[in-house]
């Protein structure tokens, strides 16, 4: 690529020789090839330019350069230029159009013929895969799933039976979609009801997943999550969410439109989460919680009830934010006041001596 084609595809201008070639797209500290482009869009990476062996660089609009510098991309400076950046120089996989030789498709799957589908893949009965659509190398795709238009289903990806997926949906490495939701019940009431279990076996008896996972348009869900396929009705997931890697959402969730659940959050079944919320990482949910829309969850915190749109959480249990700094200002004091409870008085050293002289 060259710096005036990037430069197009950005809606930026060039200061330079828009002839020159781009070999590789670098942070300023690490240029030191000629055709490296130094991507430098953060204040972090701004500095670092200063310093730099590069002569190109990808900067915003009014960044200052030092003149070592020769050719400039200048961006419209905005929230989403590191982004829209990116999105041009990422690397796109080459996948022939067309079925691999050595993929299984069932005579009834429906896949367009601009669609990809890689080697070892697996197609189910009554599949639909959308035109644009990539099915990469031994993902498997069961009975009745629907991908939509430009969706990219990565290496080892399970999609379930029926389980729907819109346009443009990404999914990484070894995720699974549409697994039967964790739900058992015990023969006898147990402990947790109030009930002795009494002696010997309390069996449990599954209560299977009927129904399917529906996903819109434009979401993303990263390597080995896991979403669960709804009992009578389906677990959902709204459009342009995003989805982290190694996160579990339980049977029935329903999840709202431009969501972000970090790594390695738990939701239990039927969670309500509302739109634009977002689930820092290794927060875990019980079962029928409601997340309002816009709320957000601080990292590691332990959700138990419900949360107000638009308020911030955070610790185990989790509580609103300005609560659980007033309890952590108590607790300090509280600790200061034992602290110095325990520190001999002078009246406390005078009895000591006393004793020793008696």
């Amino acid at each position: 690529m060259r710096v005036g084609e990037l430069a197009e595809a950005l809606g930026a201008r060039v200061v330079g020789d828009a002839r020159a070639a781009i070999r590789r797209n670098v942070h300023p500290g690490d240029a030191c090839e000629f055709g490296d482009l130094a991507i430098a869009i953060s204040a972090e990476a701004l500095r670092a330019l200063k310093d730099s062996r590069a002569r190109m660089a990808l900067v915003v609009e009014g960044a200052e350069t030092p003149p070592s510098v020769e050719t400039l991309i200048v961006t419209p400076r905005s929230r989403t230029a590191f982004a829209a950046a990116t999105n041009v120089l990422r690397v796109r996989p080459v996948v022939a159009p067309g079925v691999h030789p050595s993929a299984i498709v069932a005579a009834s799957a429906r896949i367009d013929a601009a669609a990809s589908v890689g080697p070892l893949a697996v197609i189910g009965e009554g599949v639909t895969i959308g035109p644009g659509a990539v099915i990469e190398s031994q993902a498997t795709l069961a009975e009745g799933a629907v991908v939509g238009r430009d969706c990219h289903i990565h290496s080892g990806a399970r999609i379930g039976r029926h389980c729907r997926l819109g346009e443009r949906v990404i999914v990484h490495y070894n995720a699974a979609i549409g697994a039967d939701g964790f739900g058992f019940i015990p023969e006898r009431p147990s402990t947790l009801e109030g009930a002795d279990p009494g002696d010997g076996r309390n069996r449990l008896h599954k209560t299977h997943s009927l129904s399917i996972v529906e996903i819109g348009d434009d979401v993303e869900i990263g390597a080995n999550s896991c979403i669960d396929r709804g009992t009578i009705r389906p677990t959902r997931i709204g459009s342009g969410t995003k989805i982290d890697d190694l996160v579990m959402i339980g049977h029935n969730a329903d999840i709202g439109a431009d969501c972000m659940l970090c790594g390695q959050v738990g939701l239990a079944g039927s969670v309500t989460v509302g739109d634009g919320a977002i689930l820092g990482g290794r927060t875990g949910f019980a079962d029928h919680v409601r997340v309002g829309a816009r709320a957000i969850i601080a990292g590691g915190s332990a959700v138990g009830g419900n949360v107000p749109a638009g308020e911030v959480y955070i610790g185990v249990p989790a509580a609103p934010r300005k609560q659980f700094m007033a309890d952590l200002r108590i607790m300090g004091r509280l600790r200061r006041q034992h602290s110095t409870s325990d520190r001999p008085t002078a009246s406390d050293a005078s009895t000591e001596n006393s004793k020793g002289r008696d």
